[in-house]
């Protein structure tokens, strides 16, 4: 095409120096300028390997997490225990004195009472006596005689009284014993608890990936007609 441009360019001498000619010597004939078209280009789209494709290897690292584990905190076992003696405080009735019986002597009671006694029987006594003057002995009865007296009597005789005087009880308080002393054992469960610890829950692994090819479509100018040079007739620089 660049073999045109140039043939193209030479006739336009041609004529430019044949116009010059018909100018310098007289009346022009035909008139032509100068053109000029140029190359046209056109986009077009095509595929293009990005990538080859190929394998990658991943390494996927270990998962690790926490997990509760039961342990023993304390162990169980057996344990003796002394038990000392148990008390309690009881009240009781007791006795503070028994019974028994007393004696005491009530006097006799008495009183004075007069009575009237013999003294004398009387009976026949002699006695001198006087009589018309004379001195005379004579037999005289002579009467009872009597005489008050007081005497003390008895009216309630003397006696023993006995009374028996009732036992006398009272409260106190006692310490008995309830439990003696003693020894048990009983039986200690363990006890348990729970500690954290850290776990492997997925092993690491290798992990292979097949990588396809990749593309991308690009756009690509490419030119359609080439550019042209060349000569056009004007008509109206024919007729000046």
């Amino acid at each position: 095409m660049g073999g045109k441009i140039r043939s193209a360019g030479v006739a336009g001498v041609a004529i430019l120096a044949m116009t010059a000619q018909s100018v310098a010597g007289g009346y022009a004939s035909s008139c032509y300028e100068r053109t000029y078209r140029p190359a046209q280009y056109d986009t077009v789209y095509e595929e293009v390997m990005v990538h080859p494709g190929g394998r990658r290897v991943e390494i996927v690292p270990p998962v690790y997490g926490t997990q509760q584990r039961r342990v023993v905190t304390r162990p169980g076992g057996e344990r003796w225990v002394d038990l000392s003696a148990q008390y309690s405080y009881r009240t009781e009735k007791v006795l503070i004195e028994p019974a028994r019986t007393v004696s005491h002597v009530v006097p006799a009671v008495t009183k004075v009472v007069h009575r009237k006694v013999l003294v004398s029987e009387g009976g026949y006594d002699w006695e001198w006596r006087i009589i018309h003057g004379k001195k005379v002995l004579c037999k005289i009865r002579r009467a009872p005689v009597y005489k008050t007296i007081a005497e003390r009597v008895v009216v309630r005789p003397e006696r023993v009284v006995r009374k028996t005087i009732p036992a006398r009880w009272g409260y106190e308080q006692r310490k008995v014993l309830v439990a003696p002393a003693s020894r048990e054992s009983y039986v200690i469960a363990p006890e348990f608890g729970y500690v954290n610890e850290q776990v492997q829950l997925r092993p690491a692994e290798k992990r292979v990936h097949q990588l396809p090819p990749s593309y991308r479509t690009v756009a690509k100018k490419v030119k359609v007609r080439e550019a042209e040079a060349g000569w056009a007739p004007v008509p109206q620089y024919c007729h000046d």
